[in-house]
């Protein structure tokens, strides 16, 4: 199998963490797993542990020169994001549904327990979660730089206040009217 990184026959099998078969290149020591292993070896594992936080912080390095072949089936290979608002994205074939792993993205999945989440990774649920959980970063970014931090707190504590209060609607209508004492 042709590495997707260095395009050389170079993919040679390994075991990854708790006896997963992978195939590992070489030269680039990227990792990949054939789909139907990985669900085989998900099964057997048995308890999916909770995710683990370490205080390396997911640091990826990610040089997109050429576009990823899969070593299976040869269709191009997509990326996925898998963290808001960090750049570390997995490679996934779309037809045999392989997965591509970069140097070191496997021990960062695995050191935090992550490696048994892998099928959610690419799910629509999880790359919905990713793009809110960015806008909501980025909106964040654009009202601290509008209101400032003294007055953005003060506003959140007020539509705290107001989302939780039983007459809400009439106190928005209050403070939107022009006048609220003129009929």
């Amino acid at each position: 199998m042709k590495c997707p990184v260095c395009k050389t026959d170079s993919l040679k099998p390994i075991i990854l963490a708790d006896n997963l078969p992978a195939s590992q290149c070489s030269q680039c020591h990227g990792n990949w797993i054939a789909a139907n292993t990985y669900m085989v070896w998900l099964r057997a594992k048995g308890a999916d542990l909770p995710e683990k936080v370490t205080g390396a912080p997911f640091s990826p390095i990610w040089e997109a020169r050429d576009l990823k072949i899969c070593p299976n089936c040869k269709h191009m290979l997509r990326r996925f994001k898998i963290f808001p608002d960090v750049d570390y994205y997995l490679d996934r074939c779309n037809n045999c549904n392989g997965i591509w792993f970069d140097a070191h993205e496997w021990d960062a999945l695995a050191e935090r327990n992550l490696h048994d989440n892998l099928h959610e990774f690419f799910t629509r649920p999880w790359q919905d979660h990713l793009h809110a959980a960015e806008t909501r970063t980025n909106m964040e970014s654009i009202y601290l730089f509008k209101f400032g931090v003294q007055d953005y707190e003060k506003i959140k504590e007020i539509r705290e206040w107001l989302d939780a209060h039983e007459q809400k609607h009439m106190l928005l209508a209050f403070l939107l009217s022009d006048d609220p004492y003129k009929i």
